[in-house]
């Protein structure tokens, strides 16, 4: 029997059901959201340190900074920020967020709910769902950690698929049409393109099956239609954000996701890309979150650490084997096979055959890193099928015939389950691969004796079995029993619902109050209270707090006498995991997942020449790197280093014969192929400082006593640098080569930029008096920015249209 909520006016249903999605987020973020406390998030705090050069140079010219000059040697800006040109609807909501902290909670579930509403669930299903989806325990994890792009993302994931909905199954082509663009231009706008990759799959499978639909019914025209305007949306929308996606996508080819030269590759390393791939095993966190330890220092999954994983929650999994069992919409198997894709992809390295057939043959499948993401478009999917579980048992409980004998199956197998991780449970040895090798090795170093003596293996297995196995294996029973209890919970909810003892709105609501408190309960493990600080405490703030006295000593003497600041190898600070100290001086060094790729392969990958040598550092490719001090936390006796500052919190070292920014050399080398220029940044192969290694390019020089280059101009966009030669000479400039973009002038008249030294520039200069500038002027950008003016006044179009449309059946009804 329907009871009072469902007697309601729809408006006050909806007014209810987005109270109670509204209120989740000042629950789950009360610190932050009412508690007068802020999130001090690591990746903030790092992003904020890597665009202080773009701050810098925006504050002091205003005009957005393209190239930012304090990490990696150099690297276009817009990989780790770019000012927007265009203003859409997201510059709105970015002002809402300075107001309320969890706007973009508010625009997620708003969206959620919105497209479960147009899809015809109830209302309490539509809020159910709207839950599954929005408390996933990763929502909550990215957040904390300051992956604020990917959020946005995914917030605005659920209006595209009302769009879709609403233009296809409920021909609304206009509304559909408009919601579609707007939704997939903030989409993309948002800046996580990965995020974006995942879902266009469930988009993609869902026009499959309309299509199919439409063309089965002989609808063929509708589909034509229908069709033509979602390739309309996809493009307009898409082109929202162009100033980015093509500056984007012409970098991808230069950077480690573009491959190496070194390797021979013009993908994305295997590894790398495989990295945080999720265990197959792994995968039933989906139910059970401390299945495998639950967040790192505790986690002993496969992956090399987490902050924790993609919970789906027991009430929802719940409403999910119902809706397996008993619904029969046919599209309904469209979100299952999607949510199961996902799985698969997720699985990456553990699943290696299938993956690496997708990462070779799927267009832009190896562009993307971290497989384990693909359990957001799991979650989504699966959240959409329980709420169809949902809506299939209330709409079931209006029939006087229904009986509860009709859940036996999917309750039995319910319990199939929970008996099922029970025992593997109590299976499992709880020790994670490799684990008890990597003790041995650090039980027979320290005893320097061999790690496979049996005696070290033992006492090193003793030691997981006692220390580590005990916590682990409490976790993972005590969440399977916080799983019967869940279960047990809504089984009890089902069966007063079926006997009539509660009313059907209240049983919906009391489902949705106890996934709530389920998935709030578990969002909150992995959001540790150190994060939350004083509201007075912003990324700036801590930077500042930051800072040493070998910090303030670089400081003073970073610039000498130049117009432009030497560099920093920051070895006494993590140099490629960390950008914080980017914040105070340009660092070798830094953090971004997409660096250019020449870096990688001279700096970090294995068998670089950086770290190589007798001293176990190439003090020569520094010194070329315009590198002019080293920190680090002991003594080093390198020659041609010299200790200029010594503290407690370090080390300064400066390079003796470190070299100017730009320099003549006295002879080239031309090479044909990137690995002979790569093998001759070795120490002892090249005296760097007097000759180049030039790229497909037979260069003239030779010594010239009388030659000047002085730099006298320096942002690391615009560079002039005044030169004078007696005769033609060839000038190496200490800034990372980047083909597209860099424009050159030679007293005005264009000139090549030569790919030099395997990553520098460098340029031919005839004999006289010259001044030579540089600036980065990349077309992508400028193009992009005139693609993204349009996409927005199309949606303006668009909006006017939906308003004359509106107007015109009003009129029409008071006729």
């Amino acid at each position: 029997m329907t009871d009072f909520f469902y007697k309601l006016p729809k408006s006050r249903q909806h007014i209810i059901a987005l109270s109670i999605l509204f209120v989740l987020p000042l629950i789950l973020f009360f610190e932050s959201t009412l508690g007068g406390k802020e999130l001090q998030r690591h990746d903030i705090t790092q992003y904020r340190a890597a665009v202080e050069s773009v701050y810098d140079y925006q504050e002091k010219y205003d005009e957005n900074a393209l190239w930012a000059t304090n990490m990696y040697g150099g690297m276009p800006s817009y990989v780790i920020r770019v000012e927007k040109a265009t203003r859409h609807l997201d510059s709105l909501i970015g002002k809402l967020r300075k107001i309320y902290p969890a706007a973009y909670y508010w625009v997620l579930f708003g969206g959620m709910y919105l497209l479960l509403s147009v899809m015809g669930f109830r209302t309490l299903s539509s809020c159910f769902g709207s839950v599954l989806f929005g408390l996933t325990s990763y929502f909550a994890i990215i957040i904390i950690a300051g992956h604020t792009s990917k959020f946005h993302a995914l917030s605005f994931i659920p209006w595209m698929f009302a769009g879709y909905w609403l233009m296809f199954k409920k021909d609304k082509k206009i509304l559909g049409l408009t919601l579609l663009t707007i939704s997939l231009a903030l989409e993309v706008r948002a800046g996580h393109p990965q995020i974006t990759y995942y879902f266009f799959y469930l988009l993609g499978f869902l026009w499959l099956f309309d299509s199919w639909e439409l063309i089965k019914n002989k609808m063929s025209k509708r589909w034509a239609l229908l069709s033509v305007l979602l390739i309309f949306a996809t493009i307009v929308g898409i082109m929202g954000t162009t100033e980015k996606f093509l500056a984007l996508q012409e970098y991808a080819q230069y950077s480690i996701r573009g491959g190496s030269d070194i390797k021979g590759t013009n993908t994305m390393d295997l590894s790398y890309a495989f990295g945080w791939s999720q265990g197959i095993s792994e995968t039933l966190t989906l139910i059970i979150p401390d299945l495998f330890g639950g967040a790192s220092p505790t986690y002993w999954g496969p992956k090399t650490f987490t902050s924790g994983p993609h919970y789906f929650g027991i009430i929802g999994f719940v409403f999910f084997v119902i809706a397996l069992f008993k619904v029969r919409e046919k599209v309904l198997y469209v979100f299952l096979g999607t949510g199961i894709l996902a799985i698969l992809f997720s699985w990456g390295g553990n699943f290696f055959l299938f993956n690496k057939f997708a990462f070779d043959v799927i267009p832009f499948f190896d562009k993307f890193r971290a497989p384990e993401t693909w359990l957001v478009l799991t979650v989504f999917c699966f959240s959409v099928i329980a709420t169809y579980g949902l809506d299939w048992f209330q709409d079931n409980l209006e029939a006087k015939s229904f009986s509860f004998k009709t859940l036996y199956k999917p309750l039995i197998t319910l319990t199939v389950v929970f008996i099922s991780l029970f025992l593997f449970n109590n299976s499992r040895e709880f020790i994670k691969d490799g684990e008890v090798q990597n003790i041995a090795q650090q039980i027979a170093q320290q005893n320097q004796v061999n790690p496979n003596n049996p005696q070290v293996q033992q006492q090193a297995y003793n030691y997981v079995q006692t220390r580590l196995v005990p916590d682990r294996e409490s976790a993972a029973k005590s969440d399977s029993l916080r799983l019967g209890i869940f279960l047990i919970l809504a089984i009890g909810i089902l069966y007063l619902m079926a006997s009539s003892k509660l009313g059907i709105a209240w049983g919906a609501l009391l489902v949705i109050a106890l996934a709530s408190v389920d998935m709030i309960q578990v969002d909150k493990r992995y959001m540790p209270q150190q994060n939350f600080v004083a509201s007075n405490i912003n990324p700036v703030n801590y930077l500042e707090s930051q800072k040493r006295d070998l910090d303030q000593y670089i400081l003073d003497n970073i610039y000498g006498e130049k117009v432009y600041p030497g560099r920093v190898f920051p070895l006494l600070d993590n140099p490629f995991g960390s950008a914080t100290y980017s914040y105070f001086y340009p660092l070798l060094g830094g953090y971004t997942a997409a660096k250019l790729s020449t870096f990688q392969d001279v700096f970090i990958d294995q068998g670089n020449p950086l770290f190589a040598g007798p001293y176990g550092i190439n003090i020569d490719l520094l010194a070329m790197m315009n590198a002019r001090y080293i920190t680090y936390n002991q003594q080093l006796v390198i020659p041609g280093l010299t200790p200029v500052f010594q503290s407690q919190s370090g080390i300064v070292y400066e390079v003796d014969s470190v070299l100017p920014k730009a320099f003549f050399v006295d002879s080239t080398i031309t090479i044909q192929e990137p690995r002979q220029a790569f093998n001759l940044l070795f120490p002892g192969e090249v005296e760097l400082a007097s000759t180049a290694i030039v790229h497909n390019f037979e260069a003239e020089t030779s010594p010239d006593s009388a030659s000047v280059a002085e730099v006298t101009f320096y942002t690391g966009q615009e560079i002039t640098i005044e030169v004078n030669r007696t005769k033609p000479g060839f000038l190496v400039i200490s800034e990372m080569y980047y083909p597209e973009g860099w424009v050159a002038l030679l007293n005005g008249e264009p000139v090549q930029i030569h790919r030099t030294n395997y990553l520098l520039r460098g340029i031919q200069i005839p004999a006289g008096e010259h001044t030579l500038t540089l600036d980065f002027e990349p077309r992508s950008i400028m193009l992009g920015s005139r693609l993204s003016w349009i996409s927005f006044f199309i949606q303006i179009g668009l909006l006017a249209l939906l308003g004359f449309s509106y107007f015109r059946k009003s009129d029409a009804k008071e006729s």
